[in-house]
């Protein structure tokens, strides 16, 4: 029994080092596209945050649990939550730019007349087609170009800028979300502007046209038109919006 117990309590603050590393990386996929959405089952999620963090902890684990060893229990107490803050801080930062992409592709697709709305595969909400095609190709592209793993990369660094047990500023971190939150939108916006001025032109076209003409009607002789010249945006610039929207995303992770 005297064997044992040196080894045990020395195990005691690396496994809640382990926890503290959980703590911040579980929170993190709990709100990161993709890796959050109730299509994956909950178990599988569980499973990847503790692989991941097993993956992980060996690099945080000789700063980390001198600081644990040091802490009575409100301090620890006080650790776990803002690991979840701090990870749940991060994984909404990348939910803002695809959240910002998929309320601006509907916006798109009410210009583009693609606005019947449907349930979407990766959330349980309804979008329209437009949107949902390609806010669901960015979250497949996520996991095909290998940008999931700088997410695991940047809550690594993450650790350089707030280490455990430094200070969760409320303050700051809703100033960087709503940062996060205008610099996803504004690439957003940019990246579907296309449509928009697509939306523009042909609404005033037929605008002019059912004005000249108010016998004709115009919405049911113009709508084929409409869906037509929407896909062939779509088709033309498909692969740039991805690239566009996964250049800011890159940028954002390097950042983090």
């Amino acid at each position: 029994m005297k064997l044992l117990a040196l080894p045990l309590a020395n195990l005691e603050p690396v496994l809640l080092a382990l926890f503290m590393v959980f703590c911040r990386l579980g929170s993190c996929l709990m709100a990161m596209p993709g890796f959050s959405s109730p299509r994956v089952s909950l178990n599988l999620r569980i499973f990847l945050a503790l692989g991941c963090s097993f993956a992980i902890a060996p690099m945080l684990l000789p700063q980390m649990t001198p600081v644990v060893e040091r802490a009575d229990f409100a301090a620890l107490f006080l650790m776990i939550c803002t690991e979840i803050l701090i990870g749940t801080l991060i994984g909404l930062f990348g939910r803002a730019f695809f959240g910002a992409l998929q309320m601006m592709m509907a916006a798109a697709a009410q210009m583009s007349s693609f606005n019947m709305p449907m349930p979407m595969i990766e959330e349980m909400n309804q979008a329209p087609p437009l949107a949902e095609a390609v806010t669901l190709t960015a979250t497949c592209m996520l996991f095909i170009s290998g940008a999931h793993a700088q997410v695991f990369s940047a809550l690594l660094e993450s650790y350089k800028l707030v280490p455990l047990g430094g200070e969760f500023v409320a303050a700051a971190a809703m100033d960087q979300y709503a940062g996060k939150l205008a610099e996803g939108t504004y690439l957003a916006l940019r990246i579907v502007s296309p449509f928009i001025v697509y939306g523009l032109i042909i609404n005033l076209a037929l605008g002019i046209t059912n004005r000249l003409m108010p016998q004709m009607p115009v919405y049911f002789i113009g709508m084929p038109f409409v869906l037509t010249g929407g896909l062939f945006m779509l088709w033309m610039t498909i692969t740039e919006i991805i690239s566009q929207f996964f250049a800011g995303l890159g940028a954002w992770l390097q950042l983090v």
